[in-house]
């Protein structure tokens, strides 16, 4: 079984490994935005030298390399400067303006509008310092988001799917931690049942052989019933135990039949044994209450109910039983006055192995399996069982069944 400490190491990687991951995400399109940013300008500019060497500036055709004039005009610039940035994939709204490069002073400018949306200017020298281009040009800001968008979306999306993904091996790990101590329990709880009536029996068959018990019949009755006491008490463990292993893998016999709820509640509730405890009970049932049910099933989860009402009680019990009909469904309510269960463990006391935790007090043996094997058969007939409770003020076990029989009227 693994530490506990070994599970806060394994969620602190977890949790530094995912934080880490999304760092590498964020500045990898960090990067990878300001990098199609700055292409974005390279293009431009690349466009704005390549227009003020085709357009501005005339060569000598004997001397290629010599400056003949510099003959500045704008429609011309205009001209060549939006075939390039379409030949580089860069045309977006523009402005220009020719101006005194010592002064800034504008000389000339051809404006395609007025304000443009987040501009960059560059400058182009045009006469040996004299005179220069300013291009101010939109960059395209939510295009390059846009071409962005799948490898955004895709990285949040494993991001997202790493994250669950180790959620989900996270609280496996707990929950294979919770079982593998539900099953420990089991066995010392099955193993501690199980001994103690194999004992008593023991001893008192040892009585019968050794000390001359046979010779008082008195006596021997008295050894032999405990021997038959003990012996169904083991009985009726074993078979508590398979019932649920044969339910749980849907092999149990279900023979549904009309079932009077008030004659079976009353019985279940005479038959109450509350060892060292003043016990109090109270019955509020129609007498026409009908279902349809296994009654065999129905009597052991009822008296599973009312037994956990007892055990989890202080010396004072008292149990409440109310049955209330309508047209679609049968409800049976068991309340007591009990220890209660905390809010945390509420959602838990159906699942099979499932123990509320009692920190150093075991005074109260189980299986974890009366509730779980209730919730099974409940369900196996159509119905559902859920549990409401306040530490320090009780519990109430709620069992609603479909009805299936007709009312008899009385």
């Amino acid at each position: 079984m693994i530490r506990r400490s070994t599970f806060r190491y394994i969620s602190i990687c977890v949790v530094a490994l995912l934080v880490g991951l999304a760092i590498v995400q964020g500045v990898w399109v960090v990067r990878l935005y300001r990098d199609t940013v700055e292409d974005f300008h390279s293009r431009v500019q690349s466009a704005i030298y390549k227009s003020v060497y085709s357009s501005f500036i005339n060569y000598d055709p004997m001397k290629p390399s010599e400056v003949i004039s510099i003959n500045v005009n704008l429609d011309n610039f205009d001209l060549h400067f939006q075939d390039n940035l379409m030949e580089l994939d860069a045309l977006q709204t523009y402005n220009l303006e020719v101006i005194d490069a010592s002064s800034e002073r504008v000389i000339m400018h051809k404006r395609q509008q007025e304000q443009l949306d987040r501009p960059v200017t560059m400058v182009a020298d045009i006469d040996d310092g004299m005179f220069a281009l300013r291009v101010s040009i939109e960059v395209p800001y939510r295009k390059i988001w846009q071409t962005m968008w799948g490898l955004i979306l895709s990285s949040a999306v494993i991001i997202i799917l790493l994250s669950l993904t180790f959620v989900y091996l996270i609280r496996t790990l707990f929950r294979q931690k919770e079982l593998e101590q539900m099953r420990r329990d089991l066995t010392h709880n099955i193993t501690h049942e199980l001994k103690t009536p194999i004992s008593v029996a023991y001893t008192a068959n040892d009585a019968l052989r050794n000390f001359s018990a046979d010779n008082n019949p008195t006596r021997r009755e008295r050894y032999l019933e405990i021997v038959a006491l003990q012996l169904t008490r083991l009985s009726s463990m074993v078979e508590r135990i398979l019932a649920v292993s044969v339910e749980e893998e849907g092999r149990g016999s279900h023979n549904p039949e009309p079932v009077e709820l008030r004659p079976l509640l009353e019985q279940i509730l005479r038959s109450c044994q509350a060892v060292g405890k003043q016990l109090t009970t109270s019955l509020n049932c129609p007498h026409a209450a009908l279902i349809t049910a296994d009654v065999f099933h129905l009597r052991n989860i009822l008296q599973t109910i009312v037994d956990n009402s007892i055990k989890y009680s202080l010396s004072q019990v008292a149990i409440s039983v109310t049955v209330e009909q309508n047209d679609n469904s049968t409800t049976i309510s068991v309340g007591d006055n009990g220890i209660g269960i905390a809010e945390r463990h509420i959602g838990h006391i159906f699942d099979k192995f499932y123990r509320v935790p009692t920190g150093d007090k075991h005074d109260v043996r189980g299986y974890g399996l009366g509730l779980y094997y209730a919730r099974t058969i409940v369900e196996r007939h159509g119905g559902r069982i859920t549990a409401q409770s306040r530490k320090g003020e009780g519990t109430t076990i709620t069992i609603t069944l479909p009805n299936n029989v007709e009312q008899d009227e009385q």
